[in-house]
């Protein structure tokens, strides 16, 4: 996989002469002895899970997916990691490829064009503007406007989202879609012939990730160890979650930085990982893929 510098990241979107500070922040290494205990099958009735799973599952996937489907990579994914040391940024390589295998998603070969950038820098507003300013091309066909109200809100973890509308699954065709991180998408620009007409059951366009942007806070991180930290990484960038959602009460590393002392949440949970392998396992053309990924999701938990 591609590792590099803040240096290196910005000669490929051309702002090398644009850098005004480096990174060689050491984030904490993983502890050893950090083991969290989880149980493998969730307890309760089937109908209990099922209602946990729903509120969950909805709390994830905010959109109104009754007129869109949901959103995921279908192109092989080569993650790139810059702005710390490369034993730290091979660790959270090795970590997004692992998720995105458990996922049921696909990896780019070694040497591979990276689509999934992962910055980490102390100085994560000053960054903005430079790549507003120096590589607009970065956000798409995104205005301006768009990029500041959604990644000028400061969080630990920002996320950006180029989608394509693809007519299909994975098929480049379609619409281009300016993906704004937790306020919804919007199409900016036709593209091709577009799709067929969507069908009762089904969407002929399927929204189909094309290259995704995470900008990691080091001073609002520097207390998270690189287990969770690559964790919340990935879970963030193998979908367009909601950040602000209702989870209802079950555990996800989402919580990671609302409540960093638990132990339950210092790395992906079970139902987690359910979700990402339900969402990268059922038909994105089928109108009722979110009820299909709680189901799957049930059938999971329950060790079935």
């Amino acid at each position: 996989m591609l590792l590099g510098s803040l240096n290196r990241v910005f000669r490929q979107i051309g702002l090398a002469t644009a850098l005004s500070f480096a990174v060689c922040v050491a984030l904490a290494a993983p502890a050893a002895e950090d083991k969290v205990t989880e149980e493998v099958i969730v307890k309760g009735t089937r109908p209990e899970v099922e209602k946990r799973v729903h509120t969950f599952v909805k709390g994830v996937t905010h959109r109104s997916y009754a007129v869109e489907s949901l959103v995921r990579w279908n192109k092989p994914i080569c993650p790139l990691v810059a702005g710390i040391p490369a034993a730290q940024g091979e660790f959270i390589l090795r970590g997004i490829s692992q998720a995105v295998r458990d996922a049921g998603g696909k990896l780019a070969p070694e040497q591979c064009k990276p689509n999934f950038h992962v910055v980490l820098t102390p100085e994560p507003d000053q960054l903005l503007d430079l790549w507003r300013k120096r590589a607009p091309k970065l956000y798409g066909m995104a205005p301006p406007a768009q990029v500041r109200r959604i990644l000028g809100k400061p969080r630990p973890v920002r996320a950006w989202y180029n989608v394509w509308n693809d007519c299909g699954e994975g098929v480049d065709t379609g619409t281009i879609i300016a993906a704004d991180s937790n306020f919804g998408l919007s199409a900016v620009t036709p593209y091709g012939t577009g799709c067929l007409k969507d069908s009762r059951l089904t969407f002929s366009a399927v929204q189909s990730i094309s290259s995704v942007i995470v900008l990691v806070d080091l001073d609002d991180t520097k207390q998270t160890t690189l287990g969770p930290l690559t964790d919340y990484i990935s879970m963030v960038g193998l979908t367009d979650v909601d950040l602000d959602g209702d989870w209802g009460d079950e555990p996800t590393i989402l919580r990671l930085f609302a409540a960093p002392s638990d132990p339950t949440l210092q790395k992906m949970s079970i139902w987690d990982r359910a979700f990402l392998k339900a969402l990268y396992g059922t038909s994105q053309t089928d109108r009722h893929q979110r009820t299909e990924v709680a189901r799957a999701i049930v059938r999971d938990l329950m060790g079935q």
